[in-house]
């Protein structure tokens, strides 16, 4: 774990309220994996917001160029999108585990609803040097004016298939009514489900998994003040209790084992 200081180099819109942010650092490349995330501040001398934003690690480009997708949720997004070329900002990290990849010949099957493509991308990058098969990614969004990054992932030569809430592109429906199409076909193999999004989307991706006997990863998104499990504020309920009732995302995860979280307390 590193703190860093390091002018952004780009930080631009793509979508409805979505923005692109990119910038250098060697060092934190380096120790950088798929699934881990960034506390970011927007400069030293900048006193509101007082608190870091956590930030999922989006991917790394020309091998030290760290990306970061992000939302206009609030005033610390709206005040990140108003930087530009030069500005400085604050990072620490990399922070939390990563995803854990499958072996060479097992099919990885990613589902991501909305801003869960976040951390995706950069563990598509990661698949793409390990595996053998094809991978099959199930991407979901509310509407065709938020869907970003498509061309990207094609660009990647990966199975993609988009829906949206309200049919205007793609399939209509969730992204989960095409797992279950998908789950729903005699299967030749079994794939490892790797999944971000809302909490229900979760919760029906990780009912999925035990249903069909399958290995599933999930990357939980959280408020956090600190990062290092300090303050609790991203505390979430374990399925069993009895040695530990409660994980940090920040510390456990941000990614877990599905059958780790209770579902029905998050």
């Amino acid at each position: 774990m590193l703190e860093e200081v390091a002018p952004i180099e780009s930080n631009r819109k793509i979508g409805k309220g979505t923005f692109l942010m990119g910038f250098r650092s060697t060092s934190l490349a380096s120790l950088t994996r798929p699934g881990q995330f960034f506390m970011i501040h927007f400069g030293r001398a900048t006193k509101d917001p007082l608190l870091r934003r956590p930030f999922s690690i989006h991917g790394i480009q020309d091998t030290n160029r760290l990306m970061i997708l992000y939302n206009i949720v609030g005033k610390g997004t709206s005040l990140l999108s108003a930087l530009r070329e030069g500005d400085p900002i604050s990072v620490i990290g990399p922070l939390g585990n990563g995803f854990t990849l499958p072996r060479p010949n097992e099919r990885a099957l990613l589902v991501a609803g909305g801003m869960g493509i976040a951390p995706l991308l950069f563990l598509t990058q990661a698949l793409k040097r390990v595996q053998r098969r094809r991978i099959k990614m199930f991407l979901g969004f509310p509407t065709s004016q938020e869907v970003v990054l498509t061309d990207q992932l094609k660009d990647l030569d990966i199975d993609l298939s988009l829906t949206t809430e309200d049919g205007s592109l793609g399939t209509r429906g969730l992204v989960t009514d095409l797992l279950d199409q998908y789950l729903g076909q005699e299967l030749t193999e079994r794939p490892v489900l790797y999944a971000c999004g809302p909490a229900p989307m979760l919760r029906k991706v990780a009912q999925r998994a035990v249903a069909f006997n399958l290995r599933c990863y999930v990357s939980l998104e959280s408020h956090m003040a600190c990062g290092f499990g300090i303050c609790q504020g991203c505390a979430v309920k374990t399925s069993s209790s009895k040695d530990k009732p409660y994980y940090y995302v920040c510390q456990d995860g941000p990614v877990f084992s599905a059958e780790m979280i209770d579902w029905e307390a998050l």
